[in-house]
């Protein structure tokens, strides 16, 4: 007789612990509103191209960054910056729901063709530079492939 409602107060347990946590994310958006928010074409200007960085990293890549790490995250991503650290300072364990990272290798998947998802270890990237690095590797990883498949 117990046990709907026991299996119902344990789905809403487990979906409360998987869920992002609102707090969390309305804290750390109040701290990213003390800068200024980019658009999507100024903050790759400002920070994904020279002389920010050695060379531009493309365009459609931070597109994908900034649309889905707002998705994801429900922060305003305009106002971060490469340097942010992705735990101690936009706590995206909290923010986010719990498969944050399976979703980013589905949607880079869709949206590039390409499956990183072997490759992808959310532990091993400190700063918001270092995921957009990483998926700028894999991207040229593929690119170096295909010129070799071509020529060999």
């Amino acid at each position: 007789m117990w046990q709907p409602l026991k299996n119902f107060v344990n789905s809403l347990t487990t979906y409360m612990a998987l869920s992002p946590d609102m707090v969390a994310r309305q804290r750390v958006n109040q701290w990213l509103r003390s800068r200024r928010c980019l658009t999507c074409d100024e903050w790759y200007r400002y920070h994904w191209t020279p002389p920010a960085v050695r060379r531009p990293l493309p365009k459609p890549l931070i597109d994908f960054v900034y649309q889905q790490l707002t998705a994801y995250s429900g922060l305003e991503i305009g106002c971060v910056k490469p340097s942010d650290n992705l735990v101690d300072d936009l706590s995206f364990p909290a923010v986010c729901w719990f498969d944050w990272s399976l979703t980013l290798c589905e949607d880079f998947y869709e949206t590039f063709d390409l499956d990183i998802s072997e490759y992808f270890d959310e532990t091993q990237l400190f700063t918001c530079a270092d995921l957009v690095i990483f998926l700028e590797q894999q991207l040229e990883n593929r690119k170096d492939e295909e010129m070799e498949e071509m020529g060999g």
